[in-house]
């Protein structure tokens, strides 16, 4: 067999199976016209042969689905309750730190967190330095406790926060900011490692294993930028606005798998690491030999495989969408070839008689022809000559087109695109909102899902006071701003009735629809008889384990419900 067709792929162990099989049958296949009767010892090795590399194929596949339902069983019995037992912690913490009225700084954001996770690589290298290994190991676990605790934030900010966070940027720095860390730790640990203490077998294994780790990283790193620039450039210039849903449609199996894997990657990687940490002390005689070694090594190998079948598949995918550009491209060009031949045919079958034309459009963009179903319309002379028509024909033409881009921009300007559906234009509550919670933006969603426009009033401190006999917690403006990062429009209520309110800020143009929405803990609100005169009435069902009551009890009980001094404070 010629040396030269042995693949490429023997850098992975897929490929290496595949790469053994195509050897195994360059080998033990014959050809009919150099056919040999085989001895019974051939036979049987030929046999053996084949039974080794099938059993072998069958433990990779065993092993990979097993990594696979582990990675389940820790979503499962790990990360979900670590979610559920954070997010209402992470939505306590402020966001932003507020100087004056206008001034706010973000002190508590997932990328925050991604990107103070990523400054644990300075005390993990002091503390394998000076072989404080324990604490090394420890800073490894902490930061994949942080890891799992910027997906957390991100998730509940969302709510909390909606469009305050970039979701590209966000899962961007998450995998670029772990690669940063891996790549660095490893490094650390190789420059840690005592190597007198190791024969040459294992340092080629030692070596080649977290090399092959460090390499595959900065390809995927490479990849991962590639990808966020590609995005962010798409989604900054609007391109492929309709064909990027088939494209995510026909690619969502591909992402799915790739995500899985990179979560499988990161976490045997993270494991290899801290193990890793605890063996290459300086006391010990081998990182190798020690059994925290051995673990170390054998997650490092597995994570060998996960990376390169995750490259594997982001490239594949990045094929399949080159393919499907291909196609478009050719089928754009077809279009506008169809459309030019339209155009010369109809120039040439033009009658002087015609009074009235219609053209259906199209429109020439980057090479990409869309029709339209708007009907142009343009009006003939009479008893022109057949040139004459040819020149009138591709002046309006050109007319239309640059009419047609003016449209367009105008509208991107100005233009706000309203969804045709069964909601009432606008959507009216009032309330307290005291210590912003779930609640609150759960009620709010249900009204977003109910009208189009959703306007809140909130009441000022002094009229909360007088209406539950307590002071609140926070301030009119502060509350005032958590409900405008979820509502349209806010208004503050200097009353304990909000009747005259209710009465001069309902203003509904002609066939306008308004709702009022209450949370049903309460049907006999202030000021309902007005409210009933100006439009329908909704009551929502409350939102269980979440109040403001609750809250306060658990963590503002030092403030006294009658603290007239705090609430001119806060007022």
């Amino acid at each position: 067999m010629d040396p030269t067709n042995v693949p490429f792929e023997l850098i992975s162990y897929r490929g290496f199976l595949k790469s053994l099989d195509g050897i195994k049958k360059g080998i033990f296949s014959t050809n009919e016209s150099e056919a040999q009767p085989e001895s019974g010892e051939e036979k049987i090795s030929r046999n053996s042969n084949k039974s080794f590399f099938s059993n072998l194929t069958k433990a990779m596949n065993f092993l990979e689905g097993f990594l696979f339902m582990m990675m389940n069983m820790y979503d499962n019995y790990v990360y979900s309750p670590l979610q559920k037992t954070l997010s209402p912690i992470v939505r306590i913490v402020p966001r932003y730190l507020n100087f004056g009225q206008n001034i706010k700084i973000p002190i508590f954001t997932a990328n925050i967190v991604t990107l103070a996770r990523t400054f644990l690589v300075i005390p993990i290298a002091w503390f394998l330095k000076y072989d404080y290994n324990m604490m090394a190991f420890l800073c490894v676990v902490f930061h994949d406790f942080l890891d799992h605790l910027d997906g957390i934030v991100a998730k509940v900010q969302k709510l909390t926060y909606p469009n305050h966070d970039d979701p590209i940027l966000g899962g961007f720095l998450d995998a670029f900011c772990d690669k940063i860390v891996n790549v660095l730790s490893i490094w650390t640990i190789l420059l840690a490692t005592n190597f007198d203490l190791m024969s040459q077998n294992q340092t080629l294994v030692y070596l080649a294993v977290c090399y092959g780790v460090i390499a595959y990283e900065t390809i995927l790193g490479v990849v991962r930028v590639q990808d966020y620039f590609l995005a962010k450039f798409k989604k900054d210039f609007k391109i492929d606005g309709k064909k990027s849903k088939d494209l995510s449609e026909s690619n969502s199996k591909s992402v799915t798998a790739a995500s899985m894997e990179g979560k499988l990657k990161e976490k045997l990687e993270s494991t290899g690491i801290a193990f890793l940490c605890l063996a290459v002390s300086k006391n010990s005689s081998s990182p190798i030999s020690s059994n925290s070694g051995l673990a170390g090594m054998i997650c490092l190998i597995l994570t060998l495989r996960m990376a390169h079948k995750s490259l594997a598949v982001k490239i594949r995918a990045r094929s399949e969408m080159k393919n499907k550009s291909a196609k478009m491209s050719k089928k754009n060009s077809t279009s506008a070839e169809n459309l030019l031949e339209m155009i010369n045919n109809s120039n040439q079958t033009v009658h002087p008689d015609f009074e009235n034309a219609e053209m259906k459009m199209v429109d020439i963009t980057n090479n990409n022809i869309t029709e339209q179903s708007t009907m142009y319309h343009y009006q003939k002379r009479k008893n022109l000559y057949l040139e004459d028509q040819n020149i009138n024909l591709k002046r309006e033409l050109e007319k239309i087109e640059k009419k047609t881009a003016s449209d367009k921009i105008q509208k991107q300007h100005s233009s706000v695109k309203v969804r045709v559906d069964n909601r009432v234009d606008k959507v009216y509550t009032i309330g307290c909102f005291d210590l912003f919670h779930f609640g609150h933006v759960e009620l709010i969603n249900r009204m977003r899902e109910l009208g189009k426009k959703v306007i809140i009033g909130v009441h000022d401190s002094r009229s909360i006071y007088k209406l539950k006999k307590r002071v609140p917690v926070d301030s009119t403006e502060k509350r005032m701003m958590n409900v405008k990062t979820v509502a349209d429009e806010v208004f503050c209520i200097a009353g304990c009735d909000p009747s005259n309110f209710m009465s001069c800020i309902v203003n509904l143009g002609k066939n306008e629809t308004a709702l009022y929405v209450r949370g049903d803990d309460m049907p006999d609100f202030p000021s309902r008889e007005v409210v009933e005169s100006l439009m329908p009435i909704k009551l929502l069902p409350y939102t269980e384990g979440v109040s403001t009551t609750k809250l306060r009890k658990e963590k503002y009980s030092h403030i006294a419900p009658d603290d007239e001094e705090y609430l001119d404070k806060i007022n």
